[in-house]
C-alpha cells in the first residue's frame, strides 16, 4: 500500500538526513576545535551593534574592542546572544596569524546541536527501521513455529495513536477461548491500511488464523493474509 511505502520512506528519510546532519556537524565541530590551537583567548568589550531586518527575518552584527600586541583593535564576532549589549565585556579569542577572526567557545558549542540533532535523527529513523524488520522477521518465525489457533473476529478498530500520510491505519480484534483453561484471550492484528470490513462481510469470515508462541501467549501474529493481499502492514 500507499501509506506502508510512505512510512518506510520515512524512516529512511529520518535515518539519512540524521547520519548526513552527524558527518557535516563533526566536521564542523573537528574544525573549530582544532583551530583553538592557534588562538589567544583574551576579554572583550562590545562597542556596537547593528540590527537590520525585521520581524523573524531580523540579523545583528556584533561589534567587539579588544587588544591585539598592546593594540586596540575591533572587529565583528562572527555570533550574536540576546544578551550581548554595549558595553559587556565577553571572554572572546582571535586568531594568532589573522587577529580579524574573532569567536567565544561559548558560541563554538552551539555548534553542538548540529552534530547532535542529526544522532537523534539516525536514532529515530534507525530504530523505526529495526523495529519493522524485526516484527516482519518476529511474524515469519511464529508462522513457521508456533501454535496456529483460530479466532473469533470482534470488530475493527481505528488506530488513531497513529499516522502517516494523514491517515490512521485500522486494526482488527479477535477473541479466542482456551478450551483447556476456559480463559479468554484478545488479540489484536497489525496495522491494516484498507478498512477490512468489506471484505470480511463479502468473504463471509468469523475467525482468523492466529499464530500464537508456545511459551508465551502474548507473543503472537494474526494472520491477515486471507483478506487480501493488498492489506499490508
Amino acid at each position: 500500500m500507499k501509506e506502508n511505502k510512505i512510512e518506510n520512506l520515512i524512516w529512511i528519510i529520518f535515518a539519512s538526513i540524521g547520519g548526513l546532519f552527524f558527518i557535516i556537524g563533526l566536521f564542523v565541530m573537528y574544525n573549530i576545535f582544532s583551530s583553538y590551537e592557534n588562538v589567544i583567548d583574551t576579554k572583550g568589550t562590545i562597542v556596537r551593534i547593528e540590527s537590520y531586518g525585521s520581524g523573524d527575518d531580523k540579523s545583528y552584527d556584533v561589534y567587539v574592542s579588544y587588544v591585539v600586541d598592546g593594540e586596540e583593535q575591533i572587529s565583528k564576532l562572527n555570533a550574536y546572544s540576546s544578551s550581548y549589549y554595549e558595553g559587556k565585556e565577553i571572554e572572546m579569542y582571535y586568531d594568532k596569524d589573522n587577529p580579524n577572526k574573532i569567536g567565544t567557545k561559548s558560541t563554538d558549542l552551539l555548534f553542538l546541536l548540529f552534530p547532535g540533532l542529526g544522532l537523534i535523527f539516525l536514532i529515530v529513523g534507525s530504530s523505526g527501521i529495526i523495529i519493522k524488520n524485526n516484527k516482519k522477521k518476529n511474524e515469519k518465525r511464529l508462522k513457521e513455529t508456533g501454535q496456529l489457533i483460530y479466532a473469533d473476529y470482534c470488530e475493527t478498530t481505528l488506530n488513531t495513536s497513529y499516522q502517516v500520510n494523514g491517515r490512521s491505519p485500522y486494526n482488527i480484534v479477535c477473541e479466542w477461548n482456551n478450551p483447556a483453561y476456559n480463559q479468554k484471550y484478545i488479540f489484536k492484528s497489525k496495522n491494516l491500511w484498507v478498512n477490512p470490513d468489506e471484505i470480511i462481510r463479502q468473504k463471509n469470515i468469523h475467525q482468523l488464523p492466529v499464530y500464537i508462541d508456545r511459551n508465551n501467549i502474548k507473543k503472537y501474529v494474526v494472520d491477515t493474509d486471507i483478506l487480501t493481499d493488498n492489506i499490508t502492514n
